[in-house]
């Protein structure tokens, strides 16, 4: 299981964050060949291929820097990339395992979402043209070799709307020029151009985007949030010569209404707690236990998973009345100290056995059946010892 901290071993995260993130491209070389092995490989991707049935555009074709015509049937993939068409295939995270928990494990420890998509391209070819992305980039090497060149930015932290093909590249040399291995990791900031060729040997990489919110993605919150005033939702004045002090006097006093909101104690802590419950888990379904169908299979032995993502629990109430959040999710639970609600809710795995030892003082079948069997079919906890 990959965090952030993993992925860029042996560079310190400390020094990554203070020197290269938001900023400059960073090549780290793996110590192992084998580094990111458990995310992906060529039999992944042949199961990706044979068993799914994938569409345009989450599987598509580029070559020499242009999207090729939506694929219809497996020969056109092989004859495409027979003649040196990049094969790429998109939001990984909602298909692999190992990929889903490296991105929910992620969404906690940095905030923000992220994707991942995998590129599949072969010798002496060029899959797309120098160009930048709106996210932060991170280039997992999985197999083969890969000559990559970053150049600097033209256009400080563009927004998706920002196009790179609005503007032209650099005409500077490459601050990176430098050919990648598997088990290495080549992070590029957002706006910096670039673009790679496999060199001697078909290649396989994953991208790791990571998409931060920034001020603009607040001010949208906030305009969110004004829909719930009747006066931001009022029409304004009519929008002509004589009604034209009517309506700069209206939009002073929604100005004014807009400061007094903005200067709301809790108005960013809600933002924050709302980014934050959001999470990106990395299961959600668990058939039949989640519909209500044999949620003990083991009994006192059946094994829970939680997935991965935030928790907020907060009392309610002096008597021990609690509310938990977590993802789209909030339950109230009563009956139960804090202390236990934050080791249920911190805890990965744990087992019916485990949750007795908890709370010793507590019946297995009136009291811990009860509320195991609540958290499992609300979605916030899944059996996972089903054969």
């Amino acid at each position: 299981m990959q965090t952030l901290t993993e992925l860029l071993h042996p560079l310190p995260i400390s020094e990554f964050f203070d020197k290269y993130w938001t900023e400059k491209a960073v090549l780290i070389p793996g110590d192992n060949h084998q580094k990111f092995a458990d995310l992906f490989s060529w039999q992944k991707l042949n199961n990706l291929l044979n068993y799914y049935p994938l569409k345009h555009p989450e599987i598509r074709l580029a070559k020499t820097g242009e999207t090729l015509p939506e694929i219809t049937n497996n020969e056109q993939i092989i004859k495409q990339c027979q003649e040196g068409a990049t094969l790429i295939i998109d939001r990984l995270h909602e298909k692999i395992e190992a990929i889903a928990k490296m991105v929910a494990l992620l969404r906690i420890e940095i905030g923000h979402r992220s994707q991942v998509n995998s590129y599949c391209s072969f010798p002496g070819h060029q899959g797309f043209a120098c160009h930048y992305d709106s996210h932060e980039v991170f280039i997992l090497q999985i197999s083969g070799r890969k000559h990559w060149r970053v150049f600097s930015d033209t256009f400080i932290y563009p927004l998706s709307e920002n196009r790179s093909s609005q503007f032209s590249p650099p005409d500077t040399q490459p601050y990176i020029d430098a050919i990648i291995n598997p088990g290495d990791l080549l992070y590029i900031p957002r706006g910096h151009w670039h673009y790679a060729i496999a060199i001697d040997e078909p290649s396989l990489h994953l991208t790791l985007g990571i998409d931060c919110q920034t001020g603009i993605d607040f001010s949208d919150w906030l305009t969110s949030q004004l829909q719930q005033h009747p006066q931001w939702r009022k029409n304004l004045p009519l929008l002509n010569k004589s009604h034209r002090e009517n309506c700069r006097q209206h939009l002073q006093n929604l100005v004014q209404n807009w400061l007094e909101i903005l200067e709301s104690e809790d108005l960013i802590n809600r933002y924050l707690d709302e980014q934050l419950l959001q999470g990106q888990p990395d299961l959600q379904l668990g058939f039949p236990s989640q519909i209500g169908y044999d949620i003990f299979p083991q009994g006192q032995e059946t094994k829970f998973y939680r997935p991965q993502q935030p928790v907020y629990i907060t009392q309610l109430t002096p008597t021990g009345k609690f509310e938990i959040k977590t993802g789209g999710k909030k339950i109230s639970l009563t009956g139960l100290d804090q202390h236990i609600l934050e080791k249920i809710f911190t805890s990965t795995e744990f087992s019916g056995l485990d949750i007795q030892q908890w709370l010793q003082d507590f019946d297995w079948d009136t009291e811990i059946v009860p509320l195991l069997s609540r958290l499992v079919k609300a979605g916030i906890l899944l059996v996972i010892s089903h054969p």
